[in-house]
């Protein structure tokens, strides 16, 4: 069973979308990915009423009281936006509050309402004006990464500019770096923004960009920054932090540690699907088959989210129980297609991992390639060379990932990845100096 990532368009959304790890003022609000920190906007002045919407809470957890605040947030800005039709800032302050639902819940349907109240807001705003920036980390979160440098260039062009705001782009900029594969570049940004407005923000770019180059200490300690700097009261964006720090020591084959802080995080955080789904990943690595399958099914059942389902079903196919396995693996490849359909290029590297495992090699690499072609990082290009060792084309995979191994991009899975080319290629002196690499990393990688 792979390590499933619920990336950019829930986890590290969170981040980006908390009004306590704000980096500065914009007219707006992702893998995914990194976070965007820009302020969230400022509220209108009106009351906004609570009335039923859909996905309304139905418990007294942490997670269940905001979400029922989130919705009663967004219905009011929604009467709003609808009695002030020809206020395109009103919209832009509905898109956010969308994809702030969005990133507690993971539903792709308030991305794509999001979206929709954006292009409302560009429609009623004079030409050349509109919320550039909230488009464009809307844009980075469904990783267009092109469309969103194009927004980006586009606010940088304002007339009025204040530090924070260029402080905010100039970060974001570094985020689609990071996943464009320009990894110095990448740092080079989040650290100068952090010098010039320190935040928890910030401090979590640079604690990423150090996670992901096999830098585990300075990350550790940067991870710590970034949780000094987050209010006592922001306990949803605390138990992300504990989160993070799971799945840093996850990344690194520690399942007892990765255990604790995810527990540590629902202490923080009750009740969210994203800690609970974590929790039983690491169960199934620590051999709690039982719980593990408690709660993979209480996830499923709550989100309908395909990775999820996918991994029950791994569960129960190493349980023995194939043919409930069998149901739900094709619920997940149908919900997989579902997502492709409704937001491509959000959906490229999640169904991927499930194409890579279950589909066929052609889709696999299809997928693959189109995932690769959006966002040409670290992550998308060991996927890439995973798909096309798939399709017997090891001497491709291969020099997919010798330019990434002459950048500073380091995890365990690209060094197994290698040592899989190397092996298939000829290279045994290869292969096994990869395969050190990786395991060096994570005990497990090669398992």
């Amino acid at each position: 069973m792979t390590n499933r990532r619920i990336d950019l368009l829930a986890t590290l959304c969170v981040l980006s979308l908390s009004p306590s790890l704000s980096t500065g003022c914009q007219c707006s609000s992702s893998e995914a990915p990194l976070p965007h920190t820009a302020a969230a906007p400022t509220p209108p002045a009106e009351p906004e009423p609570p009335v039923e919407v859909a996905e309304a809470a139905t418990d007294d957890t942490a997670y269940g009281r905001e979400l029922a605040e989130q919705n009663a947030q967004l219905e009011g800005l929604d009467r709003l936006a609808t009695r002030y039709a020809n206020d395109w800032g009103r919209l832009e302050r509905l898109s956010h509050a969308y994809e702030q639902r969005a990133g507690l819940t993971g539903n792709y349907d308030d991305y794509v309402r999001a979206q929709e109240t954006l292009d409302r807001a560009f429609d009623g705003a004079p030409e050349g004006a509109g919320p550039f920036l909230s488009r464009a980390h809307l844009h980075y979160t469904l990783h267009r990464l092109a469309a969103a440098s194009a927004d980006l260039d586009a606010a940088d062009g304002a007339q009025l500019m204040t530090p924070a705001t260029r402080n905010s782009i100039s970060g974001l900029r570094g985020d689609i770096a990071f996943h464009r594969g320009d990894f110095e570049e990448a740092e080079r940004r989040h650290r100068a923004t952090d010098e010039a407005q320190p935040s928890g923000g910030s401090a979590f770019r640079i604690a990423y960009d150090l996670w992901q180059a096999a830098r585990f200490d300075e990350a550790e300690r940067w991870l710590g920054v970034a949780e000094s700097r987050t209010p006592a009261t922001d306990h949803r964006t605390r138990a992300w932090m504990s989160l993070q720090m799971g799945l840093m020591d996850l990344s690194r084959g520690r399942y007892e540690e990765a255990l604790a802080h995810y527990q540590e995080a629902d202490r923080r955080f009750d009740g969210w699907w994203l800690v609970h789904e974590h929790i039983a990943e690491v169960e199934v690595l620590l051999g709690h088959l039982d719980e593990a399958e408690r709660r993979y099914r209480d996830v499923v059942e709550r989100t309908n989210n395909p990775e999820l389902i996918d991994a029950l079903a791994d569960l129960l196919e190493q349980r023995g129980h194939a043919d409930e396995a069998a149901t739900f693996r094709a619920r997940a490849d149908a919900r997989f297609e579902e997502q492709l359909e409704q937001l491509p290029e959000a959906a490229y590297g999640h169904a991927l991992e499930h194409f890579l495992e279950h589909g066929t090699p052609e889709r696999a690499l299809e997928l693959a390639e189109a995932n690769y072609r959006m966002r040409p990082g670290g992550e998308a290009t060991v996927r890439l060379a995973q798909a096309l060792l798939r399709s017997d084309r090891a001497a491709d995979a291969r020099a997919r990932l010798e330019p990434l191994l002459a950048t500073r991009y380091r995890t365990a899975e690209l060094h197994a990845t290698m040592a899989r080319a190397a092996r298939a290629t000829g290279d045994e002196a290869l292969a096994a100096e990869h395969e050190g690499l990786a395991t060096a990393i994570d005990p497990h990688a090669l398992d």
